[in-house]
């Protein structure tokens, strides 16, 4: 029996099939993983073609080698029997649907021609190498600041250590410590019991993260980093000119180098540096100080290693930040670079109201045609803005959305100004798009009609006379809330995804039955920009006697939206969601203090501060 300590499991490609004997050893590809030679077996050429029976070359296109590894590499059709739902699934029969195969994912992958990557790097850098809080696909996991303890709060446990479990075995509990880490917690009628082991949990869990990032200063971070790209699937394939002088090894000429001599180690990467062993976690001892406490010089001033990163952006994806490669050839790409969010953003704005304002005005002014085909037309909208931004900016689309996903999931606030922005000026230039390409059509409607109709096909009001303020208040708000709701359904990766590629589909589809459920009695904003934008632009083009005086502009659009979305992430957040980065899923506590913290970063900012104020005053 084998006595060695077990390694520690590596991450293994989702490229590579569970089945395949013979992996993929060389890294010639960023999606494969590795592309056949001609000196291999089974190499396909991407041109080659075979006959139906004559070799002429005219026959259908050879299967992929994927296809001849099933079958054995023989050309036979395997005589294995077919799997059956259940054991494809293993058992989880859900709405959702089964999980996506490894053949199907490289199905979908493109062909990339070799040095392809060379000129372009950022195409072969991890898809996730920065996160991505978005509607395209499953928001992004991280530690926001109240989740982990500031350096008062770990001189204070040092004063005061506990041991494991304790404030459970101060009840009365009988519990494993390894349990409680685990969140293995049974339920009873006390809640105190509950609490107390929660506590003693979500300590041992501080702790142990806290350890790991003290213990190696700021290099244990970015070793983490390290860790997580060189898991991707991507590799970067080394150049000639990649590799340092020293590792060239020189023929003489005339001769032919033995084979022994041409098989050598394939030289490591210039970009990944070798990895340093991660430093064992301190342990605490009685004699760490006085009284059996660490001093606190012994332990690393966490406002220096906290004041090199920005706010909103944890030291932990700091390095990946950082590291993010981009393919800047020209001036402009250079400016794109550092605005390509804000720019994605607006984009994405203008193509789903410019859509949505066309439609409108399409149905308005024809006199004819089902309201629902607008409702159509905004879901499908919907979705072609996802599309086209959804992997760069996350289409939020929608300010309230914003606002939560800053809120409720750790969405950077630095970026909220530039997202506002562009939110609100994609909205305004798509109305001036709509409204120009229907010029001559609304002024041909406005010779036997009014300009009600025209107005509302950009902005949305009260539509009938009998609907009250608080009627259309709750129509956005509710209608707001739904549409958070199902949101971060779609962003959670523990609830039910659906596939890569369905987010922004499943998106539109859910606007279009939000548009049918409560467009009727005030045209379903559920978004600020949406109908703040055109109304500016309305004023700009003169309709401007009832665009502000009815109140609703505010207290529906801004007040309805953004109070329903905040409620409804709180009841996914309550009843389904268990990430650590939801304020609901934390001691509120903690959430003060890292508001509390904000502002007073934001204070000195601002030079509003006492220091800063008495100084103004000695000068």
């Amino acid at each position: 029996m084998d006595d060695r300590e077990p390694g520690r499991p590596r991450a293994r490609s989702d490229a590579i099939s569970p089945r395949s004997e013979n992996p993929p050893t060389s890294p010639l590809s960023p999606t494969r993983g590795r592309r056949g030679t001609a000196g291999d077996a089974d190499f396909v050429s991407p041109t080659r073609r075979v006959s139906g029976r004559d070799g002429s070359g005219a026959g259908v296109r050879r299967r992929s080698s994927a296809a001849s590894r099933r079958s054995g590499g023989s050309g036979i059709p395997s005589l294995t029997r077919r799997t059956t739902l259940a054991e494809r699934t293993q058992g989880r029969f859900t709405m959702a649907g089964p999980d996506e195969t490894p053949q199907l994912r490289l199905a979908h992958e493109p062909f990339v021609q070799p040095g392809y990557g060379d000129l372009n790097p950022s195409y072969e850098q991890p898809a996730n190498s920065k996160p991505v809080w978005g509607l395209a696909k499953p928001l992004p996991r991280v530690v926001r600041p109240g989740m982990v303890p500031t350096k008062e709060e770990l001189l204070e446990a040092r004063q005061n250590i506990q041991l494991p479990a304790e404030n459970s075995q101060k009840l009365g509990l009988d519990v494993d410590p390894n349990d409680l880490e685990q969140g293995q917690i049974e339920k009873t009628a006390d809640p105190r019991k509950m609490a107390a082991q929660v506590e003693d949990a979500r300590i041992q869990r501080e702790n142990n993260f806290m350890n790991k990032i003290l213990s190696g200063d700021a290099t244990t971070t970015r070793q983490g980093s390290r860790l997580s790209r060189t898991s991707s699937s991507r590799i970067r394939r080394p150049s000639a000119w990649d590799l340092p002088p020293e590792n060239l090894s020189t023929v003489p000429e005339g001769e032919t180098p033995a084979p022994s001599e041409t098989h050598e180690e394939p030289p490591q990467m210039s970009s990944e540096e070798p990895l340093e062993p991660v430093p064992e976690e301190p342990e605490l001892r009685a004699d760490d100080g006085k009284d059996g406490m660490m001093l606190d010089d012994d332990l690393p001033d966490l406002e220096e290693i906290e004041a090199a990163y920005p706010d909103d952006l944890h030291p932990l994806v700091q390095e990946l930040v950082e590291e993010e490669v981009h393919n800047n050839h020209t001036t402009w790409s250079v400016i794109r670079t550092h605005h390509r969010e804000a720019l994605a953003e607006s984009l994405g704005v203008f193509v789903q109201l410019f859509v949505g304002f066309s439609a409108d005005l399409a149905v308005t002014l024809a006199n004819a045609g089902n309201p629902n085909t607008t409702d159509w037309a905004w879901g499908f909208a919907t979705m072609m803005a996802i599309y086209v931004s959804g992997g760069v900016s996350g289409a939020h689309l929608n300010p309230t959305i914003t606002i939560m996903l800053w809120f409720y999931r750790g969405f950077p606030k630095s970026k909220m100004p530039e997202y506002f922005a562009a939110q609100f000026l994609g909205a305004f230039i798509a109305a001036l798009a709509a409204y120009g390409l229907y010029y001559h059509s609304i002024q041909h409607y406005l010779l036997t009609n009014s300009a009600t109709d025209v107005i509302n096909s950009f902005v949305t009001s009260q539509r009938e006379a009998w609907i009250g303020p608080g009627t259309a208040f709750f129509t956005e708000f509710l209608g707001t809330m739904v549409l958070t709701v199902v949101v971060l359904a779609l962003g959670d990766d523990q609830n039910a995804p659906p596939g890569a590629g369905m987010n922004s589909l499943i998106v539109g589809l859910m606007v279009a039955c939000n548009s049918m459920t409560f467009a009727y009695q005030t045209g379903a904003a559920l978004n600020p920009s949406r109908d703040f934008g055109p109304r500016l632009a309305l004023l700009a083009l003169g309709y401007g006697s009832s665009l502000f005086t009815n109140p609703y502009w505010f207290y529906g659009p801004w007040a309805g939206s953004l109070s329903g979305s905040f409620l409804g992430a709180f009841l996914y957040d309550f009843m389904i969601f268990t990430g650590g980065e939801s304020p609901v899923n934390y001691p509120w506590e903690r959430t003060q203090r890292a508001m509390r913290k904000s502002r007073m970063k934001w204070g000195k900012r601002l030079r509003l501060s006492r220091k800063d104020r008495g100084e103004k005053t000695v000068r």
